[in-house]
């Protein structure tokens, strides 16, 4: 009797976290990836890892993604240089550790224009869409007065659209 009450508190605590089967959105998108054949490893309870689900070709090697919607794009002058902020939307909540990347290593091509990328690494959880508000997600990457001489214009990418700071 005790056991079968450790049981059901078990199966209670994982299903409210998300943890056991749900008819969430999920199972959409876990019919079309278990009909390329790539069997039950990675199962968590019947359910495939959202990881692997999610075959994206903005995906980086370091696991982010280009952001959904650049929303707003400025630079903050300082003394030393100044600092590229930009505020993206995106499609849910929870998207973290965000990151203003180079290709070039932060250096602009022959017409002066330095591309950043906007990405973010997604949530490996459902979480909610709610506000608009809670899921925006800001960045900002520092350039020196040297780098700042040489650009005409700053380009910050992301999967939608795309936001051009000029002089």
């Amino acid at each position: 009797m005790k056991n079968l009450l450790i049981a059901a508190c078990a199966v209670g605590l994982l299903s409210s976290c998300g943890l056991g089967n749900s008819a969430g959105s999920s199972a959409g998108s876990s019919t079309s990836a278990s009909s390329a054949g790539s069997g039950s490893s990675g199962n968590i309870f019947g359910r495939r890892n959202r990881v692997e689900q999610q075959v994206s070709k903005t995906a980086s090697s370091d696991g982010r993604t280009l952001a959904a919607v650049i929303k707003d794009a400025r630079i903050e002058r300082t003394r030393d240089g100044g600092i590229v902020r930009a505020r993206a939307v995106m499609p849910r909540q929870g998207y973290y550790d965000a990151k203003l990347v180079s290709e070039d290593a932060f250096r602009p091509d022959e017409n002066g224009v330095l591309t950043l990328e906007f990405r973010v690494k997604e949530p490996q959880f459902n979480t909610f869409t709610s506000t608009e508000r809670s899921r925006e997600v800001d960045v900002g990457v520092f350039l020196s007065n040297q780098k700042l001489a040489t650009i005409q214009s700053i380009r910050v990418v992301g999967r939608q659209n795309q936001v051009t700071l000029r002089r």
